[in-house]
């Protein structure tokens, strides 16, 4: 499991704290490192120390490098993006204050929350409502 970590690790460029927050609550992270969703994650002190002692008996390097080999021959080949492009588009919400005194139900959504974007212009515009984000790399994955 620690092993499959650190592959993670590598591929992602991810630092121990990272990979410790990722492996908490990435569900795709948990599934390959064969965490259930239940189980504790491994805190980034117990990465390092794990990937010390494979790097002091010069196991990290090689194990890498067979893994990397094994996927190669089946066509799988790990690569860093040069480029990501991120986005994030922002979602209004229905922002109701009740007036004092009235009985009235608020619509307001319990998970929107304040967001403020910078525009093109240098002005700030509060919105309240929700972000969604997106991550592309060049090959546009």
């Amino acid at each position: 499991m620690m092993f499959k970590a650190l592959l993670l690790q590598s591929w992602y460029g991810l630092s121990d704290p990272g990979l410790e927050k990722q492996l908490a609550r990435d569900l795709l992270f948990r599934r390959f490192v064969g965490l259930g969703i239940a189980e504790s994650v491994p805190d980034h002190s117990s990465i390092w120390r794990f990937r010390q002692i494979l790097e002091k008996n010069g196991l990290l390097t090689k194990l890498q490098e067979d893994i990397n080999n094994q996927l190669a021959e089946q066509g799988l080949i790990v690569r860093a993006g040069e480029v990501s492009i991120i986005d994030a588009s922002v979602i209004e919400a229905k922002n109701c204050r009740p007036n004092k005194g009235v009985d009235g139900q608020c619509t307001q959504d319990p998970e929107a929350a304040w967001n403020v974007k910078n525009g093109s212009d240098g002005k700030r515009k509060s919105t309240y409502g929700f972000k969604g984000h997106l991550n592309v790399d060049e090959d546009g994955f």
